[in-house]
């Protein structure tokens, strides 16, 4: 069982960090997304187009791996969406809403793409050369 923590105080008194603390769902809910990642992800601040609901709209791409991307400014999208990604190469990706909070969503590739494959070498061009700890797998 984790720590509890009030105005930083854990239950002993002892001053803590309160965002170093984690319960043990939490560290159960961190396992289960690192088991279902099957793809290293890229930090990127890449524009792109969406299209959802007959409607278009600028977001911006969080991060991307060959599986899917997190996207930053898609509104009235949610979970279980069909969505459409152009990005500025011209490359069109079909995903569907894996998860949505506010504008951020994660979109879920319908089919994985290739190391070879334009859109996923286009996507690596334009977050320009990776850095240490550019990849990881959360």
């Amino acid at each position: 069982m984790g720590r509890r923590v009030l105005n930083g105080l854990d239950q002993n008194g002892s001053r803590t960090d309160a965002m170093q603390t984690t319960t043990g769902s939490q560290r159960g809910a961190e396992k289960a997304g690192a088991l279902r990642r099957q793809h290293e992800r890229r930090s990127a601040a890449i524009k792109a187009l969406v299209q959802c609901h007959g409607r278009y709209q600028t977001v911006s791409i969080v991060d991307f791996s060959a599986g899917g991307m997190q996207l930053q400014g898609a509104f009235g999208v949610t979970t279980g969406d069909q969505i459409v990604i152009e990005l500025l190469s011209g490359h069109k990706l079909n995903a569907k809403v894996a998860w949505s909070l506010g504008s951020r969503i994660g979109a879920q590739f319908a089919q994985a793409l290739q190391a070879d494959s334009p859109a996923l070498l286009s996507l690596q061009s334009a977050a320009g050369p990776a850095r240490d700890g550019a990849l990881r797998d959360r």
